[in-house]
């Protein structure tokens, strides 16, 4: 029964080692795509803002020129003037069209320092993606083929255990499954010496014995692993 019991761990082992590589490929997978969506919702919001502070210093350029054309006319319209009432009414409208012009001058220039900003966070982003993008691209083909290779094998060591089961009585399959699931998967160990293969445990002479001539079914006190004869690979 021990020996059935070995081949089962042997198969589980090897089952163990295909769900450990795709368990990791398709989490990161996910992570990275996540990460890549973050970026490309962050990177079209950049552009969209660009976009808008471009129309904004349209405008504001296009109105501080006008600006200047209009005191540039009153400028003119000094010369003229026949009057200190005039002169004053002409000056007063210069000073608040510079004041205008200023508050247009300073709103421009923090939208170009945002811009610049944006610009350089762009740049970044852009550069991000294209290095998340190729790695999620390698990612996703060594995934797929990962999948794709081990498919098959997969498969088979599945029918193979269904197999290996039906010849073991329901009793020790219970247990087996109950310490594979408490010990990372690993449920039947080979003696190391007197001691247990998995926890280091020792284990009394006359048990060795009889594990290795496979007299009864043992398992260890402590960690509660079925225990085979050195002879034994469950590797």
């Amino acid at each position: 029964m021990i020996d059935k019991l070995v081949e089962l761990q042997i198969i589980d082992t090897k089952l163990k080692d295909i769900n450990d590589l795709l368990g990791d490929l398709p989490s990161r997978v996910k992570e990275l795509d996540h990460q890549e969506d973050t970026i490309k919702g962050n990177l079209e919001k950049s552009q969209i803002r660009l976009k808008e502070i471009e129309i904004k210093l349209h405008k504001a350029d296009g109105w501080i020129t006008e600006i200047n054309g209009k005191i540039n006319k009153y400028k003119d319209q000094l010369f003229l003037v026949t009057n200190n009432k005039q002169y004053d009414a002409l000056m007063h409208e210069i000073d608040h069209l510079k004041e205008e012009r200023l508050s247009n001058e300073s709103e421009s220039l923090s939208f170009m320092e945002e811009k610049e900003t944006l610009i350089n966070s762009t740049n970044k982003m852009e550069k991000e993606l294209e290095i998340l993008t190729e790695d999620l691209s390698s990612r996703r083909d060594k995934l797929e083929s990962v999948i794709s290779e081990s498919a098959d094998e997969k498969s088979t060591l599945e029918q193979n255990r269904s197999n290996q089961i039906s010849q073991i009585d329901a009793k020790f399959v219970s247990e087996y499954d109950r310490v594979l699931s408490a010990r990372d998967g690993l449920a039947v160990v080979s003696l190391s010496g007197n001691a247990c293969g998995g926890c280091g445990a020792y284990i009394p002479a006359q048990i060795v014995s009889e594990i290795r001539e496979k007299i009864f079914i043992h398992r260890c006190d402590v960690c509660g692993r079925f225990l085979c004869s050195e002879n034994n690979s469950v590797n």
